[in-house]
């Protein structure tokens, strides 16, 4: 089986840049989720330089997700909670970053019910009219 580090490298880069900027704290993630996943104290310099020259402008998430389409749905929600980690790494969860996930979801073939738990879930305002009259006990 093809090492796929690079790909997941450069994925984590792209969730990392998904609110429009990359901050310190998303960098570092990266670099730790990386040397953890490699077993490593220090990344390989080729993969130090991967990350420093990482372009989001010119990256392909649909060409990077293509390398785990026919993985199993857990090894596809692994690549997901490893994203949704770099998401949550700057402390903020914002509607970009969401939309980046379930944009990898899509690309990759995971149906949303397998990643439901890590995306903001907007409830319609008809809903909540139910859900009210539900909790006081009347009836609609």
């Amino acid at each position: 089986m093809k090492d796929r580090i690079d790909v997941i490298a450069d994925l984590l880069m792209s969730a990392a840049y998904a609110d429009g900027r990359l901050v310190g704290e998303e960098k570092l993630a990266i670099a730790k989720l990386l040397r953890d996943i490699l077993g490593v104290a220090k990344l390989p310099m080729d993969l130090e330089f991967r990350l420093q020259e990482f372009s989001n402008d010119t990256f392909d998430i649909e060409k990077a997700a293509a390398e785990f389409v026919v993985e199993p749905p857990g090894t596809k929600r692994a690549l997901l909670q490893l994203v949704a980690a770099v998401h949550a790494s700057d402390a903020e969860h914002d509607f970009d970053e969401d939309a980046h996930l379930r944009r990898l979801a899509s690309a990759i073939g995971l149906p949303e019910k397998d990643y439901a738990d890590m995306v903001i879930d907007i409830l319609e305002e008809a809903d909540l009219a139910e859900d009210l009259a539900m909790v006081r006990g009347a009836r609609v």
